[in-house]
């Protein structure tokens, strides 16, 4: 068996590390916080250190060579046979936690960095359980207008962008008092450009629309009265090849100070992951689940970060506007994994 120490920022990274390396058959045997010795440690951020080991044999196959049946297999294998102390293969009469979670549905790596060595449901359990998907997530990265102007929404079609904005403007003038501009980029759809619109009036903020990259630059000398700048853009298909060109175009020339990226909790996460590798374009962006109301399962959420590596901003769960809005926090997905099992 190879036993190795993989020393990263975060949870993340390191299970990237060790899937590049090792593969998808490898376990994680060991994790936990740690900071640099010595005073040059004092101002550093903690780190994580994961321990995993993965069997000699059968060799790891290579990533492109991985088949659909070979992850079915694997998963099989892990839900339905244990070892017992002599060493004998025996079916497993209780399924362990980690086998519970890929069961529903977070991916195997996460599952097994979020559920290794917690033995039941107690309130224990709970606690850890708990802790380590706060980790794995990360704290909820607001949006800060005093660091950003211009900031940008994109994401598939369907998922809700052009309420969530709404709902963000508002938390911004009614909680904040700062002075908003919204602006939408999405001409394709009529019904999106009046939806703005409405919320531009019932908020009493300026609601300007525009047909391409050069109209947002005419726009640049106004755009610098307001605190903040939201600007709508047309939901894409990951699959419509000259859109998301466009977008990229967009993206390129607009120099936004924030990109978010829309994304539904009731999307399946095999989708998810296609549709996060056609936005790598975007770069630097965080990440807005939607429709959480419309879903008991948020085992997407965890894939998504675990697929992304972006950090997690807000959670919409409705179309009320401004209230059905929250900064995204690990609890909600506790207790759904938790109830669910």
């Amino acid at each position: 068996m190879k036993v190795k120490k993989y020393i990263a920022n975060d949870y993340q990274e390191a299970l990237r590390m060790i899937k590049a390396e090792m593969g998808s058959n490898a376990v994680i045997l060991h994790q936990n916080k740690i900071k640099e010795r010595g005073i040059i440690g004092l101002f550093k951020k903690s780190k994580v250190e994961v321990v995993a080991a993965v069997e000699d044999y059968p060799p790891v196959i290579p990533k492109e060579s991985i088949t659909k049946n070979d992850i079915n297999e694997l998963k099989n294998l892990i839900k339905t046979i244990a070892t017992n102390k002599n060493g004998t293969v025996t079916e497993a009469k209780e399924k362990t936690l980690v086998s519970k979670l890929i069961d529903y549905g977070i991916e195997r790596e996460v599952s097994q960095l979020l559920g290794e060595g917690i033995d039941e449901f107690d309130n224990k359990g709970i606690k850890i359980l708990k802790e380590r998907i706060e980790a794995f997530m990360g704290p909820p990265q607001k949006l800060n207008t005093e660091k950003s102007k211009k900031i940008l929404f994109i994401g598939p079609t369907g998922v809700g962008k052009t309420t969530t904005i709404a709902k963000i403007a508002s938390n911004l003038i009614l909680n904040e008092g700062k002075n908003i501009m919204l602006v939408t980029a999405d001409i394709f759809r009529i019904a999106a450009v009046d939806q703005l619109k409405t919320y531009g009036e019932i908020l009493g903020v300026p609601v300007k629309v525009v047909n391409n990259i050069f109209d947002l630059h005419k726009l640049q000398p106004e755009l610098e009265k307001y605190d903040a700048v939201l600007i709508d853009t047309a939901g894409r298909s990951h699959k419509d090849e000259k859109r998301i060109n466009e977008l990229k175009t967009f993206i390129k020339y607009a120099n936004c100070d924030e990109t978010y990226l829309c994304l539904s909790a009731t999307t399946k996460s095999e989708d998810l992951k296609e549709v996060i590798k056609r936005y790598e374009f975007a770069g630097d962006y965080k990440l807005i689940f939607t429709k959480l109301d419309e879903t008991d399962n948020y085992s997407s959420i965890l894939n998504a970060v675990y697929y992304s590596g972006r950090p997690i901003s807000y959670f919409t769960n409705g179309q009320i506007v401004p209230d059905d809005i929250t900064l995204a926090g690990s609890e909600i997905i506790a207790s759904s994994i938790v109830k669910g099992n």
